[in-house]
């Protein structure tokens, strides 16, 4: 790693963050080139990677001053970031996913996402501690969900997907609404709908194992019922059942539900199968907010070079296929390309195209990077 690749890249984030300073860009550029060489996230492990920088602690200090440095917003940085980032998805349906994740009992993270590759790229976020809320859950999930909204492009109506633990909420429901977006949410299987016939029904009494049931009814009868189309989904083999509620017409069985799992794989990639977040020892929630920026950075940093290897077989033979597809995840073929290439091939001045738009049957849109060596 050089110096000239680090102000590239810092190029490219400042063109992203606009209100970001530039010595504020350059210490978020280093630090996230530092995470994908260091695979980590520490101040102290990603310092050593980068020598070209200065001395390990030097460096070190230097990595710790950002996350403690509240003239970063990351409010703001959100905002930016998903407006940089979706506007890529001109012309494709945009699937958000939220959820909450957790570093044991010291940190708790609530996390909106946008669905991609079998990989969710996080948008926005605020961390804090187990059990103290900043605010209510359904406000605080508002609250991220306007910051991406900020980003969503013109004519764009976002699918919001939630589980159980998020979904069984009319009051989120109602923000959805008050959006103009689609929601697709998992509710309890005890959760009761009154079809237009006037029959209340348990959800979980409409299906057996093995079938599935798609219907128009209304839901949430303390809050004076929700009008909402039902889809149940109950595979042979499983032993329990989706039970899903949208008001998009347009969804089918429902079965686009399981890109929720995809920010399942997230937080795993950006936890121990990556960037070992939760040994980073980082738990003040204003620096861990900090932290998952310069993370998400490179983490989609990764996706891009997983996807350089996926839209170059021939010339990246690091996708080894079995059949029709690749074993590895994109998270994990771009560690395998930047691992087998000088980090410069794979990571100078990076930039999107999303080349073709993504169908309901297709597990995500097509990436292909466009790499300048020229710099």
């Amino acid at each position: 790693m050089s110096l000239k690749q680090i102000n590239s890249w810092s190029r490219e984030i400042a063109q992203a963050m606009v209100h970001v300073g530039h010595w504020q860009a350059l210490v978020i550029a280093l630090y996230s080139l530092g995470i994908v060489a260091a695979r980590h996230g520490a101040p102290s492990r990603v310092s050593e990677k980068l020598r070209c920088a200065g001395k390990p602690m030097t460096v070190q200090r230097r990595l710790e001053r950002y996350l403690d440095n509240r003239r970063i917003e990351v409010g703001a940085c959100c905002e930016a970031w998903a407006r940089w980032l979706l506007s890529h998805w001109q012309g494709q349906r945009i699937v958000l996913l939220v959820d909450e994740t957790k570093l044991g009992q010291h940190l708790s993270v609530m996390v909106v996402g946008v669905a991609y590759h079998g990989c969710c790229i996080p948008l926005a976020w605020w961390c804090y501690q187990p059990q103290v809320w900043p605010m209510g859950q359904v406000e605080l999930i508002r609250t991220l969900l306007e910051r991406v909204a900020k980003g969503v492009p013109p004519g764009q109506v976002p699918l919001v997907q939630a589980d159980r633990g998020i979904g069984c909420s009319p009051a989120l429901v109602k923000v959805i609404r008050d959006l103009q977006w689609h929601f697709l949410f998992r509710v309890q299987k005890s959760t009761r709908v009154r079809l237009f016939s006037g029959q209340e029904h348990a959800l979980r009494d409409l299906v057996k194992p093995g079938e599935t049931w798609s219907g128009h009814g209304r839901v949430f009868k303390k809050s004076g019922w929700t009008r909402v189309w039902v889809h149940l989904i109950w595979q042979a083999g499983y032993d329990d059942l989706w039970c899903l509620i949208t008001n998009d017409p347009a969804l089918g069985d429902g079965s686009l539900y399981a890109m929720r799992f995809w920010q399942e794989a997230s937080f795993r990639d950006l936890k121990s199968d990556g960037w070992q977040w939760q040994a980073s020892r980082i738990f003040t929630p204003d620096h861990a907010d900090r932290l998952l920026l310069v993370m998400t950075l490179a983490y989609t940093l990764s996706l891009v070079a997983g996807s350089l290897a996926l839209a170059h077989p021939d010339q990246y033979p690091v996708a080894k296929r079995s059949r029709s597809r690749t074993p590895f995840s994109l998270f994990r073929l771009g560690l395998r390309l930047i691992d087998s290439l000088p980090f410069h091939s794979a990571l100078r001045r990076i930039r999107f195209v999303l080349s073709h738009p993504p169908l309901l049957s297709s597990p995500c849109p097509q990436l292909v990077l466009k790499v300048s060596e020229s710099e």
